[in-house]
């Protein structure tokens, strides 16, 4: 039988490769997040080098599974004899459970590695993709189910806000809480995020529905930016939103009861969505004014409304394609915007984890490409 001290040899080179291993693997993982995070001028010869060293790595942690194992059957053994002669129950050495924790997390996280893998290889070369796909070229099943998906969501509207607009709404000539397709509105919302990546902001996006009467689009946009506002003049409107927000628990969701025309707090929003809450023309745009002049130069304008579009260049804003458009810029700023929003990718939320992996500084990078793991557990709000 091996002596004790043999055996705390042995833990001590496996503790010492587990720390090793940990240490080589951070820092390959911090070279890749570094050149993902250059999106456009990354060095794709450094990243496949690194592949490379972490597919080796990934190889020698699973060396460790038999290794622990043995000195597992070991201890157990040692301190099953230990008990049987001094009573009691075999306990093993606080260290090596504590070395046992820290090597099934690596373990567990080398386990992501294909994934994490493949990942990585879609960003390398980086891929413009269309952030508007023309109607006419899309196939006929998947229309059919975004039509079908929309009449679901105005039925739900219908259901959520019951109430007549009030009268003081109507003489100030606001539109009823009549709501864009969803699916139009999803399409409109997904380019904006992209753009908003492509801006390269160091905080997260913050959304504005302005008119967003029972607030579902604001309840929609959180899918794609983590806090969202309604801003609405109807009292009832706002009462309702402001009730469906609670039942919800969208704590990241806010109503606020105003006038859009004399709203001073555009510029605390990143994404302002507005479509055509104004009835007449001379109070449109006289609210078109106060989000243009309040906004800060570079806020996404989600205007999906013809007027709009025709106004955008006297308004000082540049369109990045469809209904979004650019506050402060102009258009030839604004296309080098949305062609850098093209090499964005498509994922939105990341994959919820209890506790942050190893791979989290490459997670991270992937995803301010708008890149990600799929889900694979289920995402609430």
């Amino acid at each position: 039988m091996q002596t004790e001290s043999e055996t705390e040899i042995e833990i001590g080179k496996l503790e010492h490769d587990v720390d090793r291993f940990y240490s080589l693997i951070r820092t390959e993982c911090t070279e890749i997040a570094g050149m993902l995070y250059r999106h456009l001028g990354q060095n794709g010869a450094r990243i496949n080098a690194s592949q490379r060293r972490l597919t080796a790595l990934s190889r020698d942690v699973a060396g460790l599974r038999p290794r622990l194992a043995m000195i597992e059957a070991r201890l157990m053994r040692d301190a099953a004899q230990q008990a049987e002669a001094e009573g009691g129950r075999p306990v093993l050495p606080q260290r090596w459970y504590d070395l046992r924790v820290r090597a099934n997390r690596l373990q567990s996280d080398m386990n992501l590695w294909h994934e994490v893998g493949a990942l990585i290889s879609r960003q390398i070369p980086p891929k413009a993709t269309p952030l508007y796909y023309a109607y006419d070229g899309r196939p006929e099943p998947l229309v059919t189910q975004a039509h079908v998906s929309d009449a679901l969501f105005t039925s739900l509207h219908k259901l959520l806000n019951p109430l007549q607009q009030s009268e003081e709404s109507q003489q100030l000539g606001c539109f009823e809480d009549i709501g864009l397709a969803n699916s139009v509105f999803l399409e409109h919302a997904h380019v904006a995020y992209r753009v908003f990546l492509a801006q390269r902001h160091r905080h997260p996006a913050r959304f504005l529905d302005v008119g967003c009467g029972v607030g579902l689009k604001v309840v929609s946009a959180l899918e794609f930016f983590p806090s969202a506002d309604g801003l609405e003049y109807d009292t009832g409107y706002a009462r309702t939103s402001k009730a469906l927000f609670k039942a919800m628990g969208l704590a990241q969701c806010g109503s606020i009861h105003g006038d859009a025309v004399s709203f001073d707090k555009y510029a605390d929003y990143d994404v302002i969505y507005f479509y055509r809450p104004m009835r007449n023309e001379e109070g449109l745009k006289k609210m078109e004014n106060q989000i243009v002049e309040h906004a800060r130069p570079g806020t996404i304008l989600i205007a999906p409304y013809l007027s709009f579009a025709a106004r955008h260049q006297s308004l000082n804003c540049g369109q990045i394609g469809g209904s979004v458009f650019i506050a402060g810029l102009s258009q030839k700023e604004t296309d080098e915007l949305a062609r850098a929003a093209e090499f964005i990718g498509p994922h939105v939320k990341r994959r919820e984890t209890r506790v942050p992996s190893i791979w989290e500084p490459v997670l991270a990078a992937s995803h301010a490409n708008g890149h990600g793991i799929p889900r694979a557990i289920r995402i609430t709000v």
